[in-house]
């Protein structure tokens, strides 16, 4: 089974081109379940390694260009994910499936996105966010002010002084399992504006349980915060995320368009053995 290995800002993703759903019968030859498959392809060492799998499948209105399916590495489903979307489309456009304009299904809604640079870029426009919510929570014993926002999938974001201090493993896993975001928990952000149009962005990813190197409806989610509180006052937001890479997010004044901008790495292409399910 070919597959292709994509990164955009250090989040990475394995992704297959499922449109005749021969993971499934694959799977289904193999005898393992959908959870075990993703599991061990995506842990490092011992398979692919990567944030989530991606399967690129037959769009449902034929008026879009495909629909995915997106798990993180734990074998859970999430309805969006920035940075896998731009990957997702690079993977498509590389493949000829869409061209420069695309548009396609997610449990979040359709997305739109613009290929640049012969692909080298990629800029998505996300849903609608949702409504901010400020929230005061009781986390390791100390009031912790945050805002709640749904950029596609769920994020807390915090803003910090010293980010670099932060630890994001130990405070992000205990907010992301807190009693107010039960029973799904949340994505946690950490954010520090070091300039007018920027802002430093760690981020606790719920589904990999751990910091991930940048997240990209978290940098979408914390950029829209900055804004709001007034950390900073030009956009489009630069959000520089763990991996050093920088995300551009723009987005009209009502965030009814937000856009998420940035490289897309193709790391290689492969076939797949099934040793490793053995």
């Amino acid at each position: 089974m070919d597959f292709a290995k994509l990164q955009g800002s250090g989040n990475d993703f394995i992704l297959i081109d499922n449109r005749d759903g021969k993971v499934y019968r694959k799977i289904e030859e193999l005898g393992v379940c959908l959870k075990e498959f993703i599991l061990k392809l995506c842990e490092p060492h011992r398979g692919v390694g990567a944030d989530g799998l991606i399967l690129i499948e037959e769009p449902e209105d034929n008026a879009n260009d495909f629909r995915w399916q997106f798990f993180n590495s734990d074998g859970s489903e999430a309805e969006m994910c920035g940075n896998g979307s731009r990957c997702a489309v690079r993977f498509c456009y590389d493949l000829g499936i869409v061209d420069d304009r695309v548009s396609f299904e997610t449990l979040a809604g359709v997305i739109r996105a613009e290929v640049l640079e012969g692909g080298k870029r990629v800029k998505v426009q996300l849903t609608p966010p949702s409504e901010p919510l400020e929230k005061t929570l009781r986390v390791e014993g100390t009031d912790l002010e945050g805002v709640f926002i749904n950029t596609g999938v769920p994020h807390f974001v915090v803003p910090v002084k010293d980010i670099d201090k932060v630890d994001v493993k130990k405070l992000g896993r205990a907010i992301r399992f807190h009693e107010e975001f039960q029973p799904k928990g949340t994505n946690v952000n950490f954010i520090e504006a070091v300039a007018e149009d920027t802002i430093k962005i760690r981020t606790y990813e719920r589904g990999v349980e751990s910091e991930t190197l940048a997240c990209g409806t978290g940098a979408t989610a914390g950029a829209i915060v900055a804004y709001l509180k007034g950390l900073v006052s030009r956009k489009p937001v630069q959000v520089i995320t763990k991996s050093e890479e920088v995300l551009g997010v723009d987005f009209d004044e009502n965030f009814r368009e937000v856009f998420l901008n940035g490289a897309v790495y193709k790391v290689f292409e492969g076939t797949l053995s099934y040793d490793v399910f053995t």
